[in-house]
């Protein structure tokens, strides 16, 4: 189920790292990176040593245009094998929307707060990816980390098919953070404020029945019913 989170722009709580680069600043070429724009978008993987709870994502993006804040939307999602390829699947566990508050080549980091309940799994790949409808020229420009390489992946024109993504390798690291808590979500917190209480019951209660991805149905079974009733009391942590 994908769960949408929201842009942070003041100072956010400290958390795990669970993977990150060096900024852009002070590298040997410069100031520099991929544009994100309509016809291309761009994907940087990385893999938790461990399980948690997504908490946010950061990364560092630069503006083609000095006057237009481009629109990105950043999503985090599986990952796909085509051919043996590693590239960014197409399920979406979180994504935000915002317009980068970048103007020219002065980096600007961009903070993104998930909402809660995304567990990443140890030693699975996971993917951040970057998108825009902004026209080439006026377009957003995700950041090369000043040092360093890892895994990404871009798209190019596929025809009818649209965008298409290209097999990832290691090159240039694109700046990223990804911060989380130790240990997966816990199901039973329906509306993900770090308790079982009141709130999650009524969200059981007024889900009550048949219900396809739908958080209230807390064992997947897709009905909402006295099982998932039976987690939210077993879990109870007012």
């Amino acid at each position: 189920m994908a769960v949408v989170g929201s842009l942070a722009v003041a100072a956010t709580l400290a958390a795990t790292v669970i993977h990150t680069t060096q900024g852009p600043f002070g590298g040997f070429f410069g100031l520099w990176g991929p544009d994100v724009f309509v016809g291309q978008s761009v994907g940087a993987r990385f893999i938790p040593s461990d399980n948690y709870t997504l908490d946010r994502v950061k990364i560092w993006f630069m503006n083609n245009s000095a006057t237009v804040h481009g629109t990105v939307k950043v999503t985090v999602r599986d990952d796909q094998s085509i051919a043996g390829n590693s590239i960014p699947g197409n399920t979406i566990l979180a994504q935000w929307t915002v317009n980068i508050q970048a103007l020219g080549w002065n980096p600007v980091q961009e903070v993104f707060d998930s909402a809660g309940g995304v567990g990443l799994v140890s030693g699975v790949k996971y993917w951040v990816v970057a998108e825009s409808t902004s026209p080439a020229f006026v377009n957003p420009v995700w950041n090369f980390a000043s040092v360093g390489n890892t895994f990404s992946a871009l798209t190019s024109p596929g025809g009818s098919t649209g965008l298409t993504w290209q097999p990832g390798a290691n090159g240039a690291a694109l700046t990223l953070t990804v911060e989380g808590t130790l240990g997966l979500p816990n199901p039973a917190d329906i509306n993900r404020d770090g308790r079982v209480d009141g709130a999650d019951l009524a969200a059981v209660l007024s889900a009550w029945g048949s219900c396809t991805n739908c958080d209230a149905d807390v064992n997947d079974d897709q009905t909402v019913d006295g099982f998932d009733l039976t987690e939210v009391l077993s879990a109870w942590s007012p």
